[in-house]
């Protein structure tokens, strides 16, 4: 691939990639790093059946952090690892701040991981119902119940703070 295609796909992707990862992770740090190794293994394993970059690049990110989580419960002998669960708040403060729509992400992070997910590719993303099937392997009806769920979760969140 030509170093001006990289760097385009990098600028264009990154930010919205390491968004979504920080979703899943709740740590920056750790986000960082796989989202780092997951553009090098999608530019690297990308071929001609890859017709949008990004959905590719979410799916190899996820797949990345499911990967961390497996080999980190092989040595704590936990489901999920802690560290990855320790700078929650903090990290969610230190990117919200800059946001407009604060109490909005404070919504979303009280969803169930499956809803937060979806809600993340689809309206922070801008990915299709059937792109975010892809990713997470769940059908596009369950994907759109788990969106209209998560709305009608985050109506709820939102009239409660008022």
């Amino acid at each position: 691939m030509k170093p001006d295609v990289v760097d385009q796909l990098f600028t264009q992707h990154y930010n919205e990639a390491l968004l979504y990862t920080i979703s899943l992770c709740k740590n920056r740090t750790t986000a960082e790093d796989i989202v780092s190794t997951a553009f090098f293994k999608a530019l690297t394993m990308s071929d001609d059946s890859v017709r949008n970059f990004k959905p590719w690049l979410l799916t190899v990110c996820r797949n990345e952090y499911y990967s961390l989580c497996r080999k980190e419960s092989r040595f704590t002998g936990e489901e999920i690892p802690e560290e990855l669960a320790d700078d929650r708040e903090e990290l969610i403060e230190s990117i919200i701040r800059k946001e407009e729509y604060r109490s909005l992400y404070r919504a979303i992070s009280l969803l169930p991981d499956a809803q937060k997910e979806a809600v993340t590719l689809f309206y922070f993303s801008g990915l299709s119902v059937q792109s975010i099937s892809e990713i997470t392997g769940k059908s596009e009806t369950n994907t759109k119940v788990l969106l209209c769920r998560a709305r009608e979760r985050l109506r709820k969140i939102l009239e409660e703070e008022q």
